[in-house]
């Protein structure tokens, strides 16, 4: 199955007179289910370096079990998994 996904990035900008200038850009992208998001990809050095970091510290691969108990319940309770 196929989806699109549109994106707008609008940004603003108000000179030193007072005129503001407001541009949208916008993109459709055809997906196939199964496509996943792609960091590297995607994303600039620092974007990639900034998910390392978030997913280290979300998801740890070494901590005590009881911790990652509550991570994990945490995070399925915030996304509706459970």
């Amino acid at each position: 199955m196929s989806e699109s996904i549109e994106r707008h990035i609008t940004t603003v900008a108000a000179s030193e007179d007072g005129t503001v200038t407001q541009v949208t850009h916008a993109s459709v992208r055809v997906s196939t289910s199964g496509d996943c998001f792609d960091p590297e990809r995607c994303c600039d050095e620092r974007e990639r370096a900034l998910i390392a970091a978030m997913r280290a510290y979300l998801r740890p691969q070494h901590a005590p079990q009881s911790l990652i108990d509550r991570l994990e319940a945490t995070l399925d309770h915030c996304c509706g998994e459970r």
